[in-house]
């Protein structure tokens, strides 16, 4: 049961909705385009100013393309210490034609918000800089020290994160990491993710001719468009299992609480195909069931061809290139890099020494285990915003930067999700449900409760 004081602090929240919401749609507003540096330093500067409004110390450091935005509420050095990230920066709104509304001026509609970057990640993070300023108006404190680590590159693949945690970790020591981003359960019931998995992403390019040629000299001439086919059918069988020569040799062991925690996710495979726009879903490897394939196993997926004359009409042309884009979506035991190499070493021994083979992002799968002790402070956080239970994924089949927080600062990693399942982030329309967001900094504000009983053992 929660004390005297969490009461307070939700009915100080119930009274300021129309004020977050009116400092949240200029947060909005204030563009952020990480991918074209369009608006990203002045979005920083603006986020900063918001931290110290809410009575939390900001401080913004540069780094080699977009800052960071530090922040702390210090209480007392014996208390635990929660760390908060998440990300100020969005993806660009193209195409602009399918918007409702403009992308960048907030429009409240059908109980969400419609805006780009508003769940992805802008007020989900701002449901904890609420939430602390409810802490300090109402009870003058925190029960907890929390500091706030917000990046500007996350949607660029986050390359000046790691560096700057490497170099300031006695900044940023904690017991703890929260951050809120993704979406919720399809059903409506909050969720808690306890890990993403890995990328290695590569371009692989095939040439033959200096130029593309006229389509007759396919008599005469390799074509690179045939070739690649025949290189892509040597990573992937016809059930859909990757045959890329020891791609599955690390991927670690499942254990029973894992597979467990996955059979209790609630799951209706014509609500997720509706949901998804298609008729059916491939079969797995180990399992049929959605979850279990979503969360634990590797991919090796295509995200993009091209080759030859690809406009309209016809053109007759042998084309003197052929590049596909390649994504691999990795699980816990199994690394960016060696997946790298294990890739090149199987094209040399197909027989495309010649392939030519480059990376654009590598990330390190994540996991948190499903019985940490902290997994409860998030789950009774949630109790106390949604009203509901919620469910427990082991993992995502997203990426994000949670190795920097597990592997290099040692400690727990917690996702705790404010959007909807439609949010449609990275795509028109993205949109964050209203009741959502105030659920958000409810359960935001529980959070530093929990884990200061959690920790403390002392009823405040």
């Amino acid at each position: 049961m929660r004390g005297d004081g969490m009461k307070e602090i939700f009915e100080y929240i119930e009274q300021h909705h129309d004020a977050y919401l009116e400092e949240l749609f200029t947060f909005l507003r204030c563009k952020s385009i990480s991918t074209r540096d369009e608006g990203v330093k002045e979005c920083a500067e603006l986020l900063a100013g918001i931290m110290e409004k809410s009575k939390i110390k900001a401080s913004i450091y540069p780094t080699d393309r977009h800052p960071i935005v530090y922040g702390e509420r210090i209480e007392d050095e014996t208390l635990p210490t929660m760390l908060v990230y998440g990300h100020y920066d969005v993806q660009p709104p193209e195409p602009l034609g399918e918007w409702e509304s403009e992308p960048f001026e907030p429009t409240i509609r059908d109980g969400k918000i419609f805006c780009r970057g508003v769940s992805d990640d802008k007020s989900q993070l701002f449901t904890h800089i609420k939430a602390a300023q409810a802490w300090a108006e109402v009870k003058g404190r925190l029960p907890v020290n929390i500091k706030y680590l917000f990046e500007g590159e996350e949607e660029i693949g986050s390359p000046d994160l790691l560096p700057f945690v490497e170099s300031h970790k006695e900044l940023l020591k904690c017991d703890v990491c929260f951050y809120s981003d993704s979406h919720y359960h399809e059903s409506g019931r909050p969720q808690i993710n306890l890990g993403v998995k890995g990328l290695c992403y590569v371009e692989i390019t095939l040439r033959e001719a200096e130029t593309d040629l006229h389509s007759m000299m396919a008599t005469c001439i390799q074509n690179p468009a045939w070739r690649m086919v025949k290189l892509l059918n040597t990573m992937r069988d016809a059930e859909g299992n990757i045959t890329i020569d020891g791609f599955y040799d690390d991927v670690r062991p499942l254990n029973q609480l894992e597979i467990d925690a996955v059979s209790k996710i609630p799951s209706d495979n014509e609500v997720l195909k509706k949901q998804y726009g298609v008729d059916h879903f491939i079969k797995g490897r180990k399992s049929d069931n959605f979850y279990y394939n979503l969360i634990f196993e590797p991919t090796c997926n295509i995200a993009g061809i091209s080759s030859g004359f690809t406009g309209n009409g016809s053109k007759t042309v042998l084309p003197r290139e052929a590049v596909v884009k390649i994504d691999m979506r990795l699980v816990p035991g199994q690394t960016p890099d060696k997946i790298y190499e294990t890739l090149r070493r199987h094209l040399d021994n197909h027989g495309f020494e010649d392939a030519q083979l480059k990376h654009y992002g590598m990330v390190t799968p994540s996991r948190t285990p499903v019985d940490h002790p902290y997994v409860e402070v998030a789950a009774q956080a949630l109790r106390e915003g949604f009203h509901e239970e919620p469910v427990i994924f082991p993992g995502i089949g997203g990426v994000a930067p949670d190795f920097v927080f597990t592997g290099h600062l040692g400690v727990p990693s917690i996702v705790i999700p404010y959007a909807a399942a439609d949010q449609k982030n990275h795509a028109p329309n993205e949109s964050m449900v209203l009741d959502g967001f105030f659920k958000g900094i409810r359960t935001s504000a529980a959070l530093p409760y929990y884990l200061a009983r959690k920790i403390c053992a002392v009823d405040l």
